[in-house]
């Protein structure tokens, strides 16, 4: 062999040795996607039998995790499954291997972290609902982060509870779970003045954006 073959074979057993191996997938998520896979039709139109398809598939999840959740997008070809943390951090790492070991399924999209939606939907929980147009912010750097406060219409010491259980949801929904998470530092609430824009407060439809123009 000549030096400069010779030399070549040295640079790419060189690199090979520094390629980073692919994830190996858990027993645990393993087992979720076989037990997916498997009972993928009753999934697909889990309305017919929405109470025990979902708790057979919360415990199926939550046995890789305990922090997992899920959503599921409209009834199209392919589907949405999204696995989502629950906006527990330490869940990240399981969130992203269990996506990355999906096995190819035509009927279906499997998506890591509930991701951006419309903002002009409104999220029910119970008697409780909130609209993008019942909450404000404004925002100051925190770190490398940005530290929000949100105002809440109707906020009030009776419903805080309640309503912080949708204020977060609807903070997903407007910024995608993974940004929540890793761009904003201190999340405050309070309820909204009567004038939000007199107290020079944002929409929360603005938030999106904003948060976009300050990243790095």
């Amino acid at each position: 062999m000549s030096p400069r073959l010779a030399l070549t074979a040295l640079l790419v057993l060189a690199l090979g040795c520094h390629h980073k191996p692919a994830p190996i997938a858990s027993p645990a998520e393993l087992e979720f996607w076989r037990w997916f896979s498997a009972n993928s039709d009753r999934l697909l139109a889990f309305e017919k039998d929405q109470e025990p398809i979902f708790a057979e598939l919360s415990s199926h999840l939550t046995a890789v995790h305990k922090d997992l959740a899920f959503e599921f997008g409209p009834a199209a070809q392919p589907r949405e499954f999204v696995v989502s943390a629950g906006g527990i951090r330490a869940a990240f790492p399981t969130v992203k291997s269990l996506v990355a070991a999906a096995p190819p399924e035509p009927a279906w999209k499997v998506i890591a972290f509930r991701q951006r939606k419309d903002i002009g939907m409104r999220i029910k929980v119970g008697p409780r609902e909130l609209g993008a147009e019942d909450i404000w912010f404004s925002a100051v750097p925190d770190g490398d982060r940005l530290g929000l406060t949100l105002f809440v219409k109707g906020l009030s010491k009776e419903n805080d509870a309640a309503l912080a259980q949708l204020m977060y949801l609807m903070l997903d929904t407007t910024l995608g779970e993974y940004d929540v998470e890793t761009r904003l530092g201190a999340i405050e609430r309070k309820p909204a003045p009567p004038d939000p824009a007199a107290a020079h407060l944002r929409p929360l439809k603005e938030l999106a954006a904003f948060v976009d123009s300050q990243k790095k």
